[in-house]
């Protein structure tokens, strides 16, 4: 692993014992023990505590299904690597370091203040605007502390190969997935679950949901792009290669049409900015190889299991009519009513339209500094409930699938505009940036490409990518260079 051991990966050895031990004894005793010890290990070496973050996130809805217990394991790991760093600063004398923060940063924090003090005034629950607030700010602490951390070029090599070994082992998860029909290697409740023709046919994973699995896997696969260059040996970059095709077949076998839209619009903003044609064109080669090994044959294996019945483990919806029955496939349909008509009707009665409208009304109510978090589509509004939605005629708790009209919604024009300055804010730093550090332009790309992907999903509550692109972020902040690694020199900080 170009100078890095398996003595280099203790949050591993450390995370899956215990995990392993809550999921064979699921349990309120097991899970809240699972996540003191792992918290308690955070404290004590916050670099690999937030390590263990990339195991943590990306299997997360498949870990508190088996043991809900396990649900805070997160934002413990996290609370406790903060603490951590505060406890160094205030030791060494260096406090004030916790408090420095650049214009993006603050733009976030008054944003947060904003929604919070709006839904207090609109009669929201403290509870449930403590919920909403955590869900924000949860993730942007990584930033916070790795930032404060010394980051060595051995900490990117550790998070690289953590990040592509992961990616593996849930793209493999997923084709299992998906062949067995979700019947192997699958919680029994989502074996038992109900879903519609169009989502039947997506790869949903340990992540349980095919729009985040398809942004995970995009960002392993740009994370893995850039490992191949710091590596060497020929047989490592071969396997590095499969792993790109692999993580690319899934991606399109998630039929995720926001984060295709999304990532073709990362990928144009990378070209743009790097001129980097040939690294590009790989990228657009791989995907064409993946879709001919993995997406078509896949497929049609998984066509051809429907048919023949699968013995008992299909369930009877799931098995196709009659063998040899010209009849367009599931994954034809989901594609082909992308740009249907009705589906576009149906999205104002009930879909994304629906929402949209419905923001706006919210939004002309309560346009300065609007209804506040946990009113309208977000987490604490989709667990909890909402005050308002009896009086806007909205029968169920629902995400809202667009992060704009949300923020538009809860915050107003204040939160537009505290929220454009932290989004944009993000963009300046890291053009800036470009020139310090060589990930300075593909985090950018990643950030383009996530403004296209805000209007279709809620993606800043999404915990897998905001602790993924927050530690980029920080990365970029430190300012390591890439050069010479390849030849195992050390990265420079500037």
């Amino acid at each position: 692993m170009n100078s890095l051991s398996w003595r280099d990966f203790p949050f591993i050895f450390i995370a899956l014992p215990v995990l392993a031990v809550a999921l064979l004894f699921p349990g309120t005793i097991t899970g809240l023990g699972a996540s003191a010890l792992l918290a308690l290990y955070a404290l004590v070496s916050p670099k690999n505590g937030l390590m263990m973050l990339l195991l943590y996130f990306p299997t997360r809805p498949f870990l508190i299904e088996v043991n809900p217990s396990l649900k805070m394991a997160g934002d413990l790991i996290i609370l406790a690597a903060f603490a951590s760093v505060a406890f160094a600063a205030i030791r060494s004398g260096n406090w004030k370091s916790l408090f420095k923060f650049q214009i993006f940063e603050w733009a976030f924090l008054l944003f947060i203040v904003i929604g919070a003090l709006s839904a207090y005034l609109t009669g929201v629950s403290i509870g449930a605007i403590v919920f909403q607030v955590r869900a924000f700010v949860i993730t942007y602490i990584v930033y916070y502390v790795v930032k404060r951390l010394d980051i060595t070029k051995e900490d990117i090599l550790k998070f690289l190969w953590t990040t592509f070994i992961m990616a593996i082992l849930l793209s493999l998860h997923g084709l299992v997935e998906k062949l067995s029909l979700r019947t192997y290697l699958m919680p029994e409740k989502w074996v038992g679950r109900s879903l519609s023709p169009n989502n039947r046919v997506r790869i949903y994973g340990l992540i349980d949901n095919p729009n985040v699995l398809a942004v995970y896997l995009s960002l392993a696969l740009m994370l893995t792009i850039y490992l191949k260059q710091l590596v060497a040996g020929k047989t490592t970059k071969i396997i590095l290669n499969i792993g790109m095709i692999l993580m690319l077949g899934v991606i399109t076998l998630t039929y995720s049409r926001g984060t295709w839209i999304g990532f073709i619009i990362a990928l144009a903003a990378y070209l743009a900015v790097s001129r980097n044609w040939r690294r590009t064109g790989n990228i657009f080669v791989a995907a064409v190889i993946s879709i001919i090994l993995i997406n078509i044959p896949v497929t049609q294996a998984t066509n051809y299991i429907k048919s023949v019945g699968f013995g008992d483990n299909v369930p009877r919806d799931v098995i196709q009519s009659e063998p040899g029955e010209d009849l367009p496939s599931d994954e034809e349909k989901r594609i082909k009513e992308t740009f249907e008509m009705s589906t576009v009707e149906l999205s104002k009665t009930t879909g994304r339209l629906f929402i949209v409208n419905k923001g706006f009304e919210i939004f002309k109510d309560h346009p300065i500094i609007g209804s506040g978090f946990a009113t309208f589509g977000d987490s604490a509004a989709k667990g909890k409930g909402s005050p308002i939605y009896d009086d806007y005629g909205i029968e169920f708790n629902i995400y809202s699938d667009n992060q704009y009209i949300q923020i538009i919604a809860q915050t107003g024009a204040v939160g537009v505009i505290l929220f454009a300055v932290f989004l944009l804010g993000m963009l300046f730093f890291l053009w800036k940036k470009r020139k310090d550090t060589k990930l300075a332009i593909p985090v950018l790309a990643v950030l383009i490409g996530i403004y296209v992907v805000g209007v279709l999903y809620n993606i800043w509550e999404d915990k897998t990518f905001t602790t993924y692109f927050f530690m980029m972020l920080a990365v970029v902040a430190h300012g390591i260079n890439y050069k010479g690694w390849g030849n195992n020199e050390s990265p420079s900080s500037h």
